[in-house]
């Protein structure tokens, strides 16, 4: 029988900040970290994750680039040199978000570029279906469907195997195929995100067929479409509907989705259809400087420009020259965070910093990149673990999806699992 200790450093009753420490001999203090990432408070500050001694640290495994699960990684670099296993594309999108992360928050960061520098020579690149040994544990990797580079591991600790979805998606896109949990096999263990534990997405056709009405609506009053997006997945995705079903008119791309979408090009066996993307990418106008930004909405056109919820960037900029005319439209296609901007608009229909109303049409569709509650129990069946541990999910979704999988009869046991707990499975 295993003993197994996972240590909850972020994660647990919140979505993102996911950290967790695996150590397969709970008798010594050497562990396996699981991601390290970080969250905003409502006033734009970074709230870090809980760290663990660097020098036990001795590998970490990031599952992809967002934010909220690399955002504490280069932390570990401050005193502690661990490997780093990530798909090459997560590792190239790693240098220019927490490059960024540091031009926007460097204030706060305990952390300087030279951590950042010191975390991406760290870094071995893995890809799909590969088996590597860390320590005597054989870690396999695959594809999570959540963003490009995306990984579901399986750690196999003398015989007990144990799985981390990171973020995970079951269903297809434009430009992801499905995460590909159906040939990883059964699981002792299963550490899952629960996002949407407790809700069902609609169709993506629909959400795609509501984007092209609504860009068709406006474009047809003369109005400009402004479509905030985050940089990783969801610009790139969007762009991929447009070049499939053309507007029109202009359609401008502006901010780090430029510099992703050109990672993205580079690493095909990544993308779903590469072709639409890179048809995508050379037919649309990319915005490179402030002349182009300024002519692109003085005329009816579609601008997808990141930060995905206006807090920054590009998309900012647009919002503040287009959200009080109301032949305009605001399409929101990506998760809007409580003290967002994004979230204010769609609540209180208010600019940002200031009490004048928008009075362009609003609008939010569903085009998550997390599977939903049956996508979730998918894995679940497919995996049939014994343990499972829910983290990455509301408390309250938490519970629910947990009350759920109990009904299942498929674990013998399921955690929701804590900040700042330790959960020893005996296997």
């Amino acid at each position: 029988m295993a003993k197994i200790a996972l240590r909850i450093l972020g994660g647990g009753g919140e979505v993102g900040r996911l950290s967790v420490l695996v150590r397969v001999r709970p008798e010594e203090r050497d562990g396996i970290l699981l991601d390290a990432g970080v969250n905003f408070d409502e006033e734009d500050r970074p709230v870090f994750a809980a760290t663990y001694p660097p020098k036990y640290v001795k590998a970490m495994i990031l599952s992809h680039a967002h934010l909220d699960h690399i955002g504490t990684a280069p932390m570990y670099f401050i005193s502690g040199r661990p490997r780093v296993y990530a798909t090459k594309p997560t590792l190239e999108m790693a240098k220019l978000m927490l490059e960024d992360f540091l031009k926007l928050n460097g204030y706060y960061s305990p952390y300087e570029h030279y951590e950042v520098k010191l975390l991406l020579e760290a870094g071995e690149k893995i890809h799909y279906g590969q088996r590597i040994d860390i320590d005597g544990v054989e870690a396999t990797f695959y594809s999570a469907g959540h963003v490009p580079g995306s990984t579901f591991t399986v750690l196999d600790i003398d015989g007990t195997r144990m799985g981390f979805t990171g973020d995970i998606n079951t269903i297809e896109t434009k430009l992801m195929k499905p995460a590909n949990h159906h040939i990883i096999g059964s699981l002792d263990i299963l550490v899952t995100e629960a996002t949407y534990g407790s809700s069902l997405h609609p169709p993506r056709a629909n959400a795609e067929k509501r984007l092209l009405s609504i860009i068709e609506e406006t474009i047809d009053r003369k109005g400009t479409v402004l479509i905030p997006a985050f940089s990783i997945a969801r610009g790139q995705e969007i762009m991929m509907i447009l070049a499939e079903h053309d507007p029109g008119v202009p359609v401008y791309v502006d901010g780090m989705i430029r510099q992703i979408t050109e990672i993205f090009l580079e690493n095909p066996e990544y993308i779903n259809n590469v072709n639409l993307l890179r048809k995508a990418y050379e037919e649309f106008n990319i915005v490179r400087g402030w002349r182009d930004r300024n002519k692109a909405w003085r005329e009816p056109a579609v601008i997808i420009a990141s930060a995905g919820m206006l807090k920054g960037g590009p998309s900012l900029y647009y919002l503040k020259r287009l959200g009080s005319n109301p032949r305009n439209a605001i399409i929101l296609v990506s998760f809007q965070a409580p003290g967002s901007n994004g979230r204010r608009i769609l609540e209180e229909g208010l600019m940002p910093d200031t009490e004048e109303p928008v009075r362009a049409r609003v609008e939010w569709l569903d085009f998550s990149s997390h599977a939903d509650r049956n996508g979730l129990l998918d894995v679940v069946r497919t995996t049939k673990p014994r343990y499972i541990v829910v983290v990455h999910s509301e408390a309250d979704v938490a519970v629910k999806y947990a009350e759920l999988l109990r009904s299942t009869g498929i674990p013998e046991e399921v955690i929701v699992a804590e900040n700042n707990r330790e959960y020893t499975l005996e296997v």
